[in-house]
C-alpha cells in the first residue's frame, strides 16, 4: 500500500461522515432496542423520552443511578455531540460512561437497564467510542439474544483485544462459552482487559453476582489453560513462561484480595489461587506469601472458601510449619477444629492442620498449655493421617519430657492431657504406635508426670530391657527436698491397719504411695523408703509391708513404680529375716504381675517368683526339722476378719512343687509374653501336657489331680477375697481357661464367686473399676465366663437367673454379659441344652417385664441372639410344636349383652382372652421370623407344621378381626422357599399329604392384603409346576380372585406374581384341556372371562404385557381371536379398547393376525346364526335372554377394521407378499378366505344398516391391506358394481389412501393422477349424492397433492365440478364441496382456472346470497364461498373489480348483520382484509365510498368492518398513494361524518354512534399521518366549512350534529398531534366563540356540542403549553416575533370573554366540571401578567354577581388557579383580597365555605397567614 493510500485509510477510519447523510442515517439507526427502520425515524427527543423512562425506573431500583441524572441523562445531554467536544471533555465523558456501564451491568437483562444503555448508544455512541467497555459489560451475557444485537451494531472489529468476536459478528451468532475461555487463554490482551474491568467495577462497589461468577468461572478455566501451555518446552523455557503467568495473574489476585467489601470477588480469587497452585510448581516462599494474603482481611462470608484455598495451598508446600502471620489469623477463629473437620469432607486439609498443630506446639514454651486442647480436638477429629498424628503425639511427648514448667499444677494438667490422648478411643491405636516408636524413655516420663501413659496394648509391644536406671530429672534437688519432707510426714507405725489388702479403706496408703512414687525414680531413695519405721516394725510374716508393695504393682501406677514395688518385695522375700516364711499368699499376685502388659514388670515379677521359690528350696532343705516355718499373711492378709479365714492354703510342699513344676520353668517365656502365664496355669491345673519351652527341651512335669484341685481352690479363694479388681480380672482370665479340674468342673468351683459378684452394687463396681483403670465390661465378662460349656445346668441356670433378675442383680452390664455368654456357649452346647436355652431365650423375649423401659433392650438382645445363632431343625420344630392353639386358649367371659352374629360367614363361638391372644400372636410372629431367617429351604420337614400354623393364623384372623397379613406373608414365604427347594431338586419328592391347597385358596380369596395374595399365588404356581394335580381342581377360583384384586395392583411385585401364575399354572391347565379332546377355547372360557373382567382395573401401563403374556402362554393361534372378541363385546363403549387390541395383536406375526381375523369372522357368523356353538361359552349369548345376536355382532365388528388397518400389518404383508415362498402362499390363502368371508358377511347384513356400514368399513380395511397401486387397480373394478354405498365406501378409502400417500412415490402418483378421469365421470354420470361428494373430495385431495404436477387433468375435472353436477347442483352438500374444491384448485392452477371463473364466480355469489336469505342462513355455504373468494383474492386479485367488488361488500354487510358465529365472522373478515391489501387502491377507495350508505343500513357491525377495510388499505399503501387519492378519501369522510344525521336519536343504531364515529376519526387520523401540511390544510378548512356553513341555518339539528362530529375529530386530532397542530385552532376560533356565545338550550345535542367544544379548547391550551412550536405574528415589515399561540393577544382576546362568560350560566350548565378546568388551562397557556389580570378582573366581576351560584363557581375557579399557577397567580393577590374579605361574610353558606378554602390554599402557597391582610 502506498503512503497516500495509507493516509487515506487513516482519514477514512477517523472520519465521522459529517457530510455523508446516508452514512449518518445508518449510524443513527443502530439501536439495541428498536429495529433499524424504526430507529432511523426517531429523533433525539423521542429517544430521550423512552430512555429516560427506563433510567427513572433504574433510579427506583438503585439510588446509585440518581447522580447520572445530572450528567449523561440530563436535558442538556440531548444536545451533546461527541464530535464537537474536546479531547479532555471526551475523556471526562468516557469516565462517566464507563462508570454507568459498570453499574448498569447487573440489570442489562431488565428492560429499564436496556433502555438506559440505549441512550448511551444512540446519543454518545458508546459502541463506537467505548467499544471495549461495552463489550466487557455485556460479556457475562454472551449467550443471551441481546449480545447478538450488540454485535450487530459494533463497528468493524480491528482491536486485537476483541478479535475473537469477529466470526460471531459476521455470522450474528452468540459466542459459546468455550470460545470465550479459549480467547481468555490465548489472548493476553483480552484477559488483562477483562481482569482490569472486573477489578475496577469491584473497587467502585458496582460488582454483581453474574459478573463475578462469570469472571471466576472463565478465568479459572483460562488460568488452567495458560498454566498448561506454559509447561511446554525446555525447563528454562517453562520456568520463564511460568514467571510470565505469575506476573500476569498475581497482581490481579492481589488487588482482588485487598477488596474486603467484595466477598464474591475474594472467593473468585481463591478459586484462581487454588487452580494456580495445583497446576503450577510454586516455591514455598511464594505460597507462604499467598497464604498470608488469603488470610488477611477475610470475613465470615469468605472464611470457609479461604480455608479451602489455604488447604489446597498448604498441600502444595513442602514445608509443614505455617508463617507466623497466618498462624495469628487462624488462631483468632472460633471453632476452627470443627470447620477443618467439615472442610476435610471436601478436600485434604491434613497439611494445613499439621502446620497449625506444630505452630501451637512451638508456642507451648512461650504461652503455656492453654492452647493444647486445640491440639487434642484436632487429633480426636482424625483430620490428620495416622502417620501425621503419630508425629504430633511424639512431639507432645517430647515437650512433656523436656519442657520445665515449674508448677506442679501445670505438670498435673500436662499429665492429664497426655493421659487423655493415650486413653482416647479414637486415638488408642495411633497413640500406642507413637509411644512404642518414640525414642523417649516412657517410664521416666510416666514417673515425671506421675501417671500411666501407656495402655496395656502399648506395653505388650514395648521391648524395654530389664535394667533399671535413674532417669534424668531437671529439678533433682527440688525432688530430694520434696521426698525428704514427705518421708518426714509418714508416721512410724500404723495404729489399726494390718494389711493394705484389707477391704476397708486405708488412711495411710494414699500418702505412703505418693512417697513411694517420689522415691521410685532412684535406688537410693528406695532404700531410704524401705527403711521407714512403719515398714520395718511389723514382723516379716505379717502382711503389712509386702501387701503395700502388692497394691502398688497391682494398681494403676507407672511402670517404674510397679517394677520398684516388685523389687522391694523381692528384697523383703530374699532377706535373711524371711528365710523360713512361706510366701504362697504372694503367688497369686505374682501371677497377676506376670500377666502385666509391661515387660519390665513381668521381668521383676519373675525375679520375685524366683526369690519365693528360693525360700521354698531353703525350707525344703530344712525339711521337717524346722517347725519355725510361718505362713505370710496367714492371719491378716485380707484383714483380721472372716475374709482372711476364707482363704484356702496350700501345704508348703504343694506350693513348692507348684512353683517348681509349673511356674519357674516358664518364667523366661512369661517375660516375653504376658499371655504365657495363662497358658501355664491352664496346662498345669488342667493336667495338659505343656508345649515345649524355648528355654528347655524338657517338658513340664504334670501335677497330680489332688494337687491341681488344691492349687485351683487356692487361687479361687484369692480371686474371691482379694479387693484388687486388677488381680481378680487377671486371675479369672487364667482360671476361665480351665474347663475342669479332674472330675470337678470350673463352673462348680467358681460358681460361688459369680453368685457373690451378682450381689455387688453397680456403683461400687463402677467406682472401683474407674480407680483401677479397667473397664467394667471386662470383669463382668470374666465373671460370667466361669460358666463353662461342659456345665450340666447349674451355671446356665445362674445365667438365666441373672437375665431374669431372679438373683437380685439388675445391673445392665451383668445382664448383657450373661446374654453374651449364652451366645458364646451356644455352639458348644448339646442338642437338649440348645433346645432348653433357645426356649428360655424365646420365653424371655416375650414375657412382660416390670420395667419395660430397661428390660426391652435386654429382650431385644435375646431376640438378637436368636436371630444370629444358627438354629437347628429340632429347635425350630420345638418352637413350632409349642405354638399356642386357639382351641386350648382360655376363653374370655362372655358379655352379658346378646351378640349379633353373621350367618354368611364363619364366626368364632368363643371369644378368647385378648391378652392371651396378643401374647400368642406375638410368639407366633417371633417364631415365624426365626424360621424365615433360618433358611427354611434347608428344613423341608417343617412343611407340615407350617401348614398347621397357617391354619391357626386363619383362626386367629377370626378372633382378632385383623388380616394378620404379616404373619401370613411369613408362613407363605417360608413355604414358597421350601417348595422351590423341591423344584430345584427333582429327585426329592414332596409329601402330598402335607400340602393344603384349600388353605392357599382361602388365603387368596379371604385376605385383603396384596402381599399375602401375591405370596399365595406364587406358592400355588410353584406347586403347579411340581405337582399340578394338587392345585388344578382349585385353579379357577384363583383366576376369579385375580380378576377382582391382584390384576388391579400397580407394583412390580404384583406384576411378577401375575407373570409367574400365568406361566406356571396355565400351561398344565391347557394341556389338561387338550387331553380331554375338546375345544380348548371353550374349556378355558372361564379363565378368559376372569382376565376380561379385570381388564378395566389393570393399570394401563401393565395391560399390554399382561395380555400378551396370557395369549402367548395359551397359544395365539387358538386363543387370540377369542380374547379380542371378548374384549370387544365386554367393553363396547370404552374408546381405549380398540387401540389396545390393535397393539396387542401387533405382537404376533402377520399370518397369526390374519388367521385370527378369519376366526373372528367365523365367531361373528356364529353369533348371527340361530345355533350358538362357540359364542355361547365365550360371550354368554344363551345365559340370559337380554343379549341379541345382532347387537353382539354390532359390538364385535368395529374391532376388525381397526386390526386390519394397522400400518405395521400392511407393511409386513407387503414385504411378505414380495417373497415367493411357502409363507407368502399361506398368506394369500388366508387373505382370500378373509376377503371371501368379508364379502359374504356384507351380503348377510344388508338388511341391517348399522352392520352394513360397519361391514363396509371392514371391507375398506381389507382392501387397504394392498399397496396403493394395487388398490387403485382394484377400485377401478369395484366401481363397476351397482351398489352405490359400496362404491362410496371404496372411494372413501381411496381418499384416505391418497391423503396418506407419500408425494415422492412416483408410481403411486402416476396411478392416482390417471384415476382422475374416472372420478370426474363418477361426478358427471352417477346419481348418488354421497358418491358424487366423495368423488369431488377425492379430486380435491388429488388436486391439492398432485395438481401442480399434472394441471391438465385437474383443469378437466374443474370444468366438471363447476358445472351442473357440481357447483350448480341443487344439493347443498355438493355445492359446499364444489366450492371448497374450486378454492383449492385456484391455488393449484392459478391462471389456468380463468376459463371457468366467468361461470363459477356469479354462481358462487348467488349461492352466498341465497345462503343469506331472509329466513335462514347456511353458514357452511357462507364460509365455503368466502374461502373461494379468499383464494381468488390471494392468487388472482385483479379479477375482482367493479360490480363483483360491490357484490362482495354488499353480501359482507348482510353477513355482518347476522349472528353466524366466530368461524363465519373470521372467514368474512379475512376476505375483507384481502380486499384492502390485494385490490387496487383506486378500486378499493371507490368501492368503500359507494358502499358506505349500504353499510349504515345494515348496522354498526357492517359499518365497522367497512371502516376496517379502509383502515387497512390506508395503512397498507404509501404516502404518495394516499395523497393521490386524498380527494376521494375526503369525500368519504364527509359522508362518514354525517353518521349522526343518519342514526338519529331514537333510531335502532343510535347507541353505536359514538363508537362508530370514533372509529371514523381513527381512520381519518391515520390518513392525516400520510398527508403533509400543504395537502391537509385545505381539507381541514373544507371540513370546517362543511360542518359550520354547508347546511341551511334553519336545519339547526343537522348543523349541531355535523359540528359535534367535527369537534370530536378536532379533539382527537389535537390529542394525537398536540402542539404540532395548535395553530390549526386559528381556523375554528371564530366558530368556537360563536358556539360559546349561543345559549345552550335544554336539548341534549346543543349541550353535547357545548361540552365537546370546551374539551377541544382545553386540549388546545394543553398542547400550546409544550412550547415546542410557536406562532408567528408580524408587528412590522422587518421583524417577526415568536410567541405561543394563545399568548397572542389576537387569539387570547377572542376567547377569554366568551369562555369566562360561561360562568354566568352556573344555574343551568355544569360549569365546575366543564368550564373551570378550561379557564385554568387558558391561564396556564397564556403566560402573561396582562392576560392574568384580564382573567382575574373578569372573575372578580363574577364574584360580585348577585347570583350565589355564579359567585360560588367564581370562587372555585380562583381556587383552581391558585392551585395550578401558585405564586405566579398570587401576583394578583392585592386585587383579590378585598373581595375575598367581603365573601368571608357572604349570605350563601357554600360561598362562604369555599372562600375559606380559597384562603387556606393561598396561605399554603404563601407560607404565611392572611389574617393581617384581610383585616
Amino acid at each position: 500500500m502506498t503512503s497516500l493510500a495509507e493516509q487515506l485509510s487513516q482519514i477514512a477510519s477517523k472520519s465521522t461522515n459529517s457530510l455523508n447523510l446516508k452514512a449518518q442515517k445508518v449510524a443513527h439507526s443502530q439501536s439495541l432496542v428498536f429495529e433499524p427502520r424504526i430507529a432511523a425515524s426517531q429523533d433525539f427527543d423521542t429517544i430521550y423520552t423512552i430512555c429516560f423512562g427506563g433510567f427513572q425506573e433504574l433510579c427506583q431500583l438503585d439510588s446509585r443511578f440518581v447522580r447520572f441524572g445530572k450528567t449523561i441523562f440530563s436535558q442538556q445531554s440531548k444536545n451533546e455531540e461527541r464530535t464537537q467536544m474536546t479531547s479532555k471533555e471526551n475523556e471526562e465523558l468516557d469516565i462517566v460512561l464507563e462508570e454507568f456501564l459498570g453499574l448498569v451491568g447487573a440489570r442489562l437483562l431488565l428492560k429499564p437497564g436496556l433502555k438506559a444503555v440505549e441512550w448511551l448508544v444512540r446519543r454518545f455512541r458508546v459502541h463506537e467510542y467505548n467499544t471495549t467497555s461495552i463489550v466487557m459489560t455485556f460479556l457475562p451475557y454472551h449467550s443471551a439474544p441481546i449480545f447478538i444485537t450488540l454485535l450487530s451494531i459494533l463497528p468493524t472489529i480491528t482491536s486485537p483485544t476483541l478479535k475473537f468476536l469477529f466470526p460471531y459478528k459476521k455470522a450474528l451468532a452468540n459466542p459459546p462459552r468455550h470460545a470465550v475461555v479459549y480467547a481468555m487463554t490465548n489472548n493476553p490482551s483480552l484477559c488483562t482487559t477483562f481482569n482490569s474491568f472486573v477489578i475496577r467495577i469491584s473497587k467502585l462497589q458496582y460488582h454483581y453476582p453474574a459478573l463475578i461468577s462469570f469472571w471466576a468461572g472463565v478465568m479459572t478455566e483460562a488460568v488452567a489453560g495458560v498454566v498448561d501451555l506454559s509447561r511446554s518446552g525446555r525447563k528454562n523455557v517453562q520456568r520463564h513462561n511460568q514467571e510470565d503467568v505469575l506476573l500476569r495473574i498475581l497482581p490481579v489476585l492481589n488487588e482482588g484480595l485487598s477488596l474486603k467489601k467484595a466477598p464474591q470477588l475474594r472467593i473468585g480469587c481463591y478459586m484462581l489461587l487454588t487452580v494456580l497452585a495445583s497446576k503450577s510448581r510454586l516455591s514455598d516462599k511464594v505460597l507462604a506469601g499467598i497464604m498470608e494474603a488469603v488470610a488477611v482481611g477475610w470475613t465470615k462470608e469468605t472464611r470457609n472458601s479461604g480455608l479451602l484455598c489455604l488447604a489446597v495451598l498448604a498441600q502444595e508446600r513442602e514445608a509443614i510449619r505455617l508463617p507466623g502471620a497466618l498462624m495469628k489469623e487462624l488462631m483468632k477463629l472460633d471453632e476452627l477444629p470443627k470447620e477443618l473437620l467439615t472442610l476435610s469432607q471436601q478436600c485434604r486439609v491434613d497439611k494445613l492442620t499439621l502446620g497449625l498443630v506444630y505452630g501451637v506446639l512451638d508456642r507451648v514454651g512461650r504461652v503455656g498449655l492453654h492452647e493444647l486442647p486445640f491440639v487434642g480436638h484436632i487429633l480426636e477429629s482424625r483430620i490428620l493421617l495416622d502417620a501425621q498424628a503419630e508425629d504430633v503425639i511424639k512431639s507432645i511427648l517430647l515437650i512433656a519430657q523436656s519442657v520445665n514448667l515449674g508448677d506442679s499444677v501445670v505438670y498435673s494438667d500436662l499429665a492429664a492431657f497426655v493421659t487423655r490422648l493415650a486413653e482416647s478411643e479414637v486415638l488408642r491405636e495411633v497413640a500406642a504406635k507413637a509411644i512404642n516408636d518414640s525414642s523417649i524413655d516412657i517410664d521416666a516420663l510416666e514417673m515425671r508426670l506421675q501417671t500411666v501413659v501407656r495402655q496395656p496394648e502399648t506395653l505388650l509391644k514395648s521391648g524395654e530391657d530389664i535394667e533399671m536406671h535413674d532417669p534424668p530429672t531437671p529439678s533433682a534437688g527440688k525432688g530430694e527436698t520434696l521426698l525428704g519432707d514427705a518421708l518426714a510426714r509418714i508416721p512410724t507405725r500404723a495404729v489399726d491397719e494390718v494389711s493394705f489388702l484389707a477391704h476397708s479403706a486405708s488412711r495411710i496408703y494414699p500418702s505412703l504411695s505418693q512417697v513411694f512414687l517420689l522415691a521410685a525414680a532412684s535406688s537410693a531413695n528406695l532404700e531410704e523408703f524401705a527403711g521407714l519405721p512403719i515398714l520395718i516394725k511389723p514382723a516379716p510374716h505379717e502382711a503389712f509391708a509386702v501387701s503395700f508393695f502388692i497394691r502398688i504393682w497391682c494398681g494403676p501406677n507407672p511402670v517404674l513404680a510397679r517394677v520398684a514395688a516388685l523389687q522391694s518385695a523381692q528384697k523383703r522375700v530374699a532377706s535373711p529375716d524371711s528365710a523360713l516364711i512361706d510366701f504362697q499368699a504372694v503367688i497369686p499376685y505374682v501371677l497377676a504381675a506376670l500377666a502385666d502388659s509391661a515387660e519390665k514388670v513381668r521381668r521383676a515379677a519373675s525375679e520375685l517368683a524366683a526369690a519365693i521359690y528360693g525360700v521354698y528350696k531353703r525350707i525344703n532343705k530344712e525339711g521337717k526339722k524346722s517347725s519355725a516355718t510361718q505362713m505370710w499373711g496367714f492371719d491378716d492378709i485380707y484383714g483380721t476378719g472372716d475374709i482372711t479365714k476364707g482363704v484356702k492354703w496350700l501345704a508348703s510342699d504343694e506350693a513348692r512343687r507348684f512353683m517348681r513344676d509349673a511356674l519357674v520353668p516358664d518364667l523366661e517365656e512369661c517375660i516375653l509374653d504376658n499371655n504365657r502365664i495363662s497358658q501355664v496355669i491352664e496346662h498345669s491345673i488342667s493336667g495338659l501336657v505343656s508345649t515345649p519351652r524355648a528355654s528347655s527341651k524338657v517338658e513340664a512335669a504334670t501335677l497330680k489331680s489332688s494337687m491341681r484341685l488344691s492349687v485351683f481352690s487356692f487361687l479361687v479363694s484369692h480371686v474371691i477375697n482379694t479387693p484388687l479388681y486388677v488381680a481378680k480380672l487377671r486371675l479369672l482370665t487364667m482360671l476361665n481357661r480351665v474347663e475342669k479340674v479332674g472330675s470337678s468342673s470350673r463352673t462348680k468351683l467358681l460358681l460361688p464367686l459369680l453368685e457373690s459378684w451378682i450381689s455387688l452394687d453397680a456403683d461400687e463396681i463402677s467406682q472401683r473399676c474407674k480407680s483401677e483403670h479397667i473397664e467394667p465390661k471386662e470383669i463382668e465378662d470374666q465373671m460370667v465366663g466361669v460358666v463353662a460349656s461342659s456345665d450340666k445346668g447349674e451355671g446356665l441356670q445362674v445365667l438365666q437367673s441373672i437375665v431374669l433378675g431372679a438373683s437380685g442383680s439388675t445391673r445392665p452390664s451383668l445382664i448383657r454379659a450373661a446374654l453374651d455368654r449364652i451366645r458364646h456357649l451356644w455352639s458348644s452346647l448339646k442338642a437338649d441344652s440348645k433346645i432348653s436355652v433357645a426356649q428360655f431365650l424365646l420365653n424371655f423375649s416375650l414375657i412382660p417385664q416390670a420395667n419395660p423401659s430397661t428390660s426391652q433392650n435386654f429382650q431385644d438382645d435375646a431376640i438378637g441372639i436368636l436371630r444370629t445363632i444358627p438354629l437347628p431343625s429340632d429347635v425350630l420344630s420345638a418352637f413350632i410344636d409349642q405354638l399356642p392353639i386357639t382351641a386350648n386358649m382360655p376363653d374370655k367371659s362372655p358379655a352379658t349383652k346378646r351378640r349379633r352374629t353373621s350367618h354368611s360367614e364363619m364366626v368364632a363361638l368363643h371369644t378368647q382372652d385378648s391378652k392371651e391372644l396378643a401374647a400368642a400372636i406375638q410368639k407366633v410372629t417371633l417364631v415365624l421370623e426365626l424360621v424365615d431367617s433360618s433358611k427354611p429351604e434347608r428344613n423341608p420337614h417343617l412343611l407340615r407344621g407350617l401348614f398347621q400354623v397357617l391354619s391357626e393364623i386363619q383362626r386367629y384372623k377370626t378372633e382378632v378381626g385383623s388380616e394378620l397379613a404379616y404373619l401370613q406373608g411369613l408362613v407363605l414365604g417360608c413355604l414358597l422357599a421350601m417348595v422351590n427347594c423341591f423344584k430345584d431338586q427333582p429327585d426329592s419328592k414332596i409329601d402330598r399329604s402335607t400340602v393344603r391347597a384349600d388353605l392357599l385358596i382361602d388365603c387368596v380369596r379371604s385376605t385383603a392384603s396384596p402381599q399375602v395374595q401375591n405370596a399365595a399365588l406364587l406358592l400355588v404356581a410353584s406347586l403347579a409346576t411340581i405337582s399340578p394335580e394338587l392345585v388344578l381342581h382349585s385353579v379357577m377360583p384363583i383366576f376369579t380372585f385375580m380378576s377382582t384384586s391382584l390384576l388391579r395392583q400397580d407394583d412390580d411385585y404384583s406384576a411378577h406374581v401375575i407373570d409367574q401364575t400365568v406361566h406356571q399354572v396355565i400351561p398344565p391347565l391347557v394341556d389338561a384341556l387338550r387331553k380331554q379332546k375338546g375345544n380348548p377355547v371353550v374349556g378355558a372360557a372361564e379363565l378368559l372371562l376372569s382376565f376380561i373382567a379385570a381388564y378395566e382395573h389393570v393399570p394401563v401401563h401393565r395391560r399390554l404385557s399382561l395380555f400378551t403374556s396370557l395369549v402367548e402362554t395359551l397359544g395365539p393361534s387358538d386363543f387370540l381371536f377369542a380374547l379380542l372378541a371378548m374384549l370387544a363385546e365386554k367393553y363396547p363403549l370404552d374408546t381405549n379398547v380398540l387401540p389396545f387390541t390393535v397393539e396387542l395383536s401387533s405382537h404376533f406375526s402377520a399370518e397369526i393376525r390374519l388367521s385370527a381375523s378369519v376366526k373372528y369372522l367365523d365367531l361373528i357368523f356364529d353369533v348371527l346364526n340361530a345355533d350358538h356353538t362357540l359364542s355361547d361359552p365365550l360371550l354368554g349369548l344363551n345365559d340370559t335372554g337380554e343379549k341379541d345376536g345382532r347387537e353382539v355382532a354390532q359390538k364385535l365388528l368395529p374391532l376388525l377394521p381397526k386390526l386390519l388397518s394397522s400400518r405395521r400389518l400392511i407393511s409386513r404383508i407387503g414385504k411378505l407378499l414380495q417373497q415367493d415362498d411357502v409363507q407368502s402362499g399361506r398368506l394369500r390363502e388366508i387373505f382370500g378366505s378373509l376377503l371371501e368371508k368379508t364379502l359374504g358377511l356384507a351380503d348377510d347384513v344388508k338388511s341391517d344398516r348399522g352392520l352394513r356400514e360397519t361391514c363396509g368399513t371392514l371391507l375398506e380395511s381389507v382392501l387397504g391391506l394392498l399397496s396403493t397401486v394395487e388398490f387403485v387397480r382394484s377400485v377401478e373394478g369395484l366401481l363397476s358394481r351397482p351398489n352405490d354405498e359400496l362404491r362410496w365406501k371404496i372411494l372413501r378409502s381411496l381418499e384416505v389412501r391418497i391423503r396418506k400417500e407419500d408425494q415422492s412415490n412416483q408410481t403411486s402418483r402416476m396411478a392416482i393422477l390417471g384415476f382422475v378421469p374416472h372420478l370426474a365421470s363418477v361426478v358427471s354420470e352417477s346419481s348418488g349424492v354421497l358418491l358424487k361428494h366423495t368423488a369431488i373430495t377425492c379430486i380435491d385431495v388429488i388436486a391439492e397433492k398432485y395438481g401442480k404436477r399434472d394441471p391438465e387433468a385437474i383443469v378437466a375435472a374443474a370444468d366438471v365440478i363447476s358445472g351442473a353436477q357440481g357447483l350448480s347442483n341443487a344439493d347443498d352438500r355438493l355445492r359446499l364441496i364444489s366450492l371448497l374444491c374450486l378454492a383449492s384448485m385456484v391455488e393449484v392452477l392459478g391462471t389456468q382456472i380463468l376459463p371457468i371463473l366467468p361461470r363459477a364466480l356469479p354462481v358462487a355469489l348467488g349461492h352466498l346470497e341465497a345462503g343469506l336469505g331472509d329466513q335462514t342462513s347456511d353458514v357452511r355455504i357462507h364460509n365455503a364461498v368466502f374461502s373461494f373468494l379468499g383464494a381468488l383474492l390471494v392468487h388472482l386479485p385483479w379479477i375482482i373489480t367493479g360490480a363483483h367488488l360491490d357484490s362482495i361488500l354488499r353480501l359482507s354487510h348482510r353477513s355482518a348483520a347476522r349472528s353466524l358465529g366466530e368461524e363465519a365472522d373470521g372467514s368474512r373478515v379475512e376476505v375483507l382484509s384481502l380486499i384492502a391489501k390485494q385490490v387496487d387502491p383506486r378500486e378499493c377507495f371507490a368501492a368503500v365510498g359507494r358502499n358506505w350508505a349500504a353499510s349504515n343500513d345494515f348496522g354498526p357491525s357492517a359499518t365497522r368492518e367497512l371502516l376496517g377495510v379502509l383502515d387497512m388499505c390506508i395503512e397498507k399503501h404509501t404516502k404518495s398513494v394516499v395523497t393521490k387519492h386524498a380527494q376521494v378519501l375526503t369525500s368519504f369522510f364527509l359522508k362518514s361524518f354525517e353518521l349522526r344525521r343518519v342514526w338519529t336519536p331514537g333510531s335502532e343504531n343510535a347507541s353505536y354512534v359514538d363508537e362508530v364515529e370514533g372509529a371514523v376519526v381513527d381512520v381519518a387520523i391515520k390518513m392525516i399521518f400520510k398527508l403533509n401540511d400543504v395537502t391537509f390544510r385545505p381539507i381541514f378548512v373544507k371540513l370546517l366549512e362543511w360542518a359550520s356553513n354547508s347546511l341551511p341555518r334553519k336545519d339547526k339539528a343537522g348543523r349541531v350534529s355535523r359540528l359535534i362530529s367535527f369537534y370530536n375529530f378536532l379533539d382527537a386530532f389535537l390529542d394525537r398531534l398536540k402542539s404540532i397542530v395548535t395553530s390549526y385552532y386559528g381556523y375554528v376560533i371564530d366558530n368556537v366563540v360563536e358556539i360559546l356565545k349561543a345559549p345552550a338550550t335544554g336539548e341534549a345535542a346543543p349541550k353535547l356540542l357545548w361540552s365537546t367544544v370546551l374539551r377541544t379548547l382545553r386540549r388546545s391550551f394543553l398542547s400550546d403549553q409544550d412550547g415546542t412550536f410557536v406562532y408567528l405574528t408580524r408587528h412590522n415589515r422587518d421583524r417577526l416575533t415568536l410567541v405561543e399561540f394563545w399568548q397572542s393577544p389576537d387569539h387570547f382576546n377572542k376567547i377569554v370573554a366568551p369562555l369566562l362568560g360561561q360562568l354566568s350560566n352556573a344555574q343551568s350548565l355544569p360549569i365546575e366540571q366543564e368550564v373551570i378546568p378550561v379557564i385554568v388551562e387558558l391561564a396556564a397557556a397564556a403566560e402573561s401578567s396582562d392576560h392574568h389580570k384580564e382573567i382575574n378582573a373578569t372573575l372578580l366581576k363574577h364574584m360580585r354577581s348577585d347570583d350565589s351560584k355564579v359567585r360560588l363557581v367564581a370562587v372555585k375557579c380562583e381556587q383552581e388557579l391558585v392551585a395550578r399557577l401558585g405564586e405566579e397567580w398570587l401576583a394578583l393577590l392585592p386585587e383579590i383580597l378585598p373581595l375575598v374579605s367581603e365573601l368571608q361574610e357572604d349570605d350563601d353558606e357554600d360561598v362562604e365555605r369555599e372562600t375559606h378554602r380559597l384562603i387556606v390554599k393561598i396561605e399554603g402557597v404563601l407560607g404565611e397567614p392572611l389574617d393581617s391582610m384581610l383585616q
